[in-house]
């Protein structure tokens, strides 16, 4: 059974409310991936789940790869984009990053898909379909391990009530079991 939960934000602070309502049920040895193209909000949303976790300054590792923040927890910030090949990745001490003492956010997770452990959360953000709305993102969390299914019920939980509070012009369904439909 697919467990994927989709969320649509309507601009880059709405996206960092949906990351500070997960944040907080991140635990050190928590894995997180996130794919989308190049713009579609990954570090927007890293930036909600460490502000949530007291890390106010996160920038884009895209050019460092790596960034390391403490916070309540240790936090690992990686950003594969610019390697080109899984050796590299493992070259630059995946294994150590995998470190059960901190939790790993991983941009572009998808390139190294094979390196994942079989417990993580997969976060996969699109530009919107829309014209209107360049600000649109729909997100897609799948879980892989039943840990991470009561986390995403707790997230929607908390997300849904902190983005009504926020949001003035939300035009759609936020929370779906399936993907958003395409405007014509």
């Amino acid at each position: 059974m697919d467990r994927a939960l989709w969320v649509t934000t309507y601009s880059p602070e709405e996206t960092r409310i949906l990351g500070a309502a997960l944040g907080p049920l991140l635990l050190p040895g928590d894995v997180v991936s996130l794919g989308g193209e190049l713009g579609a909000g990954k570090t927007t949303l890293v930036q909600g789940i460490a502000a949530s976790l007291g890390v106010q300054h996160v920038t884009s590792p895209t050019f460092t790869i790596v960034h390391e923040y403490e916070g309540r927890y240790p936090i690992v910030h990686l950003d594969v984009y610019r390697l080109n090949s899984i050796q590299e990745v493992l070259d630059l001490g995946f294994d150590e990053l995998l470190d059960p003492g901190a939790i790993l956010l991983l941009e572009w997770g998808e390139a190294i898909g094979p390196l994942l452990p079989s417990k993580f959360l997969e976060i996969n953000i699109r530009r919107s379909a829309s014209h209107d709305s360049d600000d649109e993102r729909p997100f897609q969390f799948r879980p892989h391990g039943t840990e991470w299914i009561p986390k995403l019920q707790a997230m929607r939980d908390t997300a849904e009530t902190l983005l009504a509070a926020a949001s003035e012009n939300a035009d759609g369904p936020r929370f779906s079991d399936s993907p958003p439909v395409p405007e014509d």
